[in-house]
């Protein structure tokens, strides 16, 4: 449980040593700055904005990519992602709490996608190309298991976010599956989430594992594994060349309901990733990040006999 969970780190003391072998207060704290500025939102956005403009795809004239991406620059709140994120590691109760309900989020997903793509072409299109890829339930579920959480029948309980987020979804499938063939309000929120996880979500599995003492190799929802000859940028302009294609089989009305299926999307993680108040866990989830990092420095030390 969260009050039982151990201290990220020991005591102050028992790093003497590590002073005596010439490891300077000065120097430490240059570290804990440099882990906090690299899961900053400048460098989150820096990495992601590098992809965003050197990538080809998602800047086709009257494409599905354009329009998606104008909902990611009025609907991603980096405030609330970023702070919402940092939060869940300031403890394992946390941590199993989001991750509780992003495994509802992506288990509903996949399900209304699978449910879903036999009778649209446009989400076949993109599914079954990269369904296999994308896919998160499994290692959600994985994830889940390393912190003490049973995701097999009874399900944990959901928040009130987290399951207006899975009655969006369901909604959205049941309408794509309506329109005989002609709906894909689903892209939507595969594009919100997904591309979200492919551009910077990697960046929190180390910090995270850090902060709450996790195994080596986990989490492991945010890894992703790319085919062999792509990397992320690749993969990424290839995900969207896909959405471009999926978008050409559709009507005016289906494309403008995919494109507003999308900006509910943003609406929910931002519900879902503000339902908790996060400043003091933030803050509290940084500092776990930083003593996470100094006692593997500390071990490193040791280990290396310097």
């Amino acid at each position: 449980s969260e009050a039982s969970t151990p201290p990220l780190a020991p005591p102050l003391a028992s790093f003497a040593p590590l002073w005596r072998r010439g490891v300077r207060a000065r120097e430490t704290m240059g570290t804990f700055a440099k882990v906090l500025g690299q899961f900053s939102a400048k460098s989150l956005e820096s990495e992601s904005g590098n992809i965003m403009r050197t990538i080809a795809a998602n800047k086709v004239p009257g494409s599905l990519s354009i329009s998606l991406d104008t909902t990611l620059k009025k609907g991603h709140d980096m405030r609330v992602f970023g702070l919402g994120t940092m939060a869940t590691m300031a403890s394992r109760g946390r941590y199993a709490r989001m991750t509780t309900s992003m495994h509802a989020v992506y288990s509903t997903m996949e399900a209304e996608l699978d449910a879903s793509v036999d009778g649209s072409p446009a989400l076949h299109k993109v599914w079954s190309q990269h369904g296999p890829t994308l896919r998160r339930t499994a290692a959600l579920a994985q994830d889940l298991a390393d912190v003490g959480v049973a995701t097999a029948a009874p399900a944990p309980p959901l928040s009130p976010a987290a399951r207006r987020y899975v009655a969006g979804l369901q909604g959205a499938g049941a309408a794509d599956r309506a329109a005989g063939g002609g709906g894909a309000r689903l892209l939507g929120h595969l594009y919100c989430r997904y591309l979200a996880d492919l551009f910077g979500g990697q960046m929190f599995a180390g910090p995270t594992r850090m902060a709450l003492g996790l195994a080596e190799g986990t989490p492991r929802h945010y890894g992703f594994e790319l085919p062999a000859e792509d990397g992320r940028r690749v993969y990424i302009n290839s995900l969207y060349s896909s959405l471009n294609e999926a978008g050409a089989m559709l009507d005016a009305e289906a494309f403008d309901a995919t494109v507003q299926e999308a900006a509910k999307a943003f609406e929910h993680n931002i519900d879902l990733f503000g339902e908790e108040p996060f400043y003091l866990d933030s803050v509290r989830g940084a500092l776990n990040v930083c003593s996470g990092y100094a006692l593997q420095t500390a071990r490193g030390y040791v280990g290396g006999g310097k």
